[in-house]
């Protein structure tokens, strides 16, 4: 399991013809067996912003909706984010914010303006943060999704698609 914090810059600037990352990253988080949580604050400012997002409004207006059932795909980060105004220090004030490993996913890692990003890491006010490209982001998603079933045999469980070998459990003789 892992809590992500998505950029607004993901959300705005995934092309019409880029649909994947929509289906791949973001609708991820909404289904009922993923485990992976998105970080929000306990005002709502994040999905306020989510929200004010013009381009893709439609789509990010379904993934908002689907991200409201319970049980929640947000996992709520006691953090004031209202007197932020900088957009990318507000969503990077909100990762910082959440447990390790603290994750957020960007469109690209160049559109960070304001804090530069070394090798998939930025330094911001004494934290570490890693920063996932859209692509690199589908990637960590799928490993985590294929890593998360479980295996059970005559009562004995396997956990994260792990194996049971050499077992003396002889079933039910």
């Amino acid at each position: 399991m892992g809590i992500f914090t998505i950029s607004p810059d993901l959300l705005r600037s995934i092309a019409k013809d880029e649909g994947i990352y929509f289906t791949e990253i973001l609708f991820v988080f909404a289904q009922r067996g993923n485990t992976n949580k998105v970080s929000k604050d306990k005002k709502g400012d994040i999905i306020r912003h989510y929200s004010s997002i013009d381009s893709n409004l439609e789509i990010i207006k379904m993934w908002l909706d689907l991200m409201s059932f319970k049980p929640s795909p947000f996992e709520v980060i006691d953090v004031d984010l209202e007197n932020i105004n900088c957009e990318e220090t507000k969503f990077l004030t909100l990762c910082k914010a959440s447990i390790d490993p603290k994750k957020m996913i960007v469109y690209s890692k160049a559109n960070l303006k304001k804090h530069q990003c070394y090798n998939g890491w930025v330094g911001f006010e004494n934290e570490t943060l890693k920063i996932l490209d859209r692509d690199e982001a589908i990637i960590e998603l799928a490993v985590q999704q294929a890593n998360s079933g479980d295996t059970y045999i005559n009562s004995q469980i396997a956990k994260n698609s792990s194996t049971i070998n050499k077992s003396n459990n002889n079933g039910n003789k």
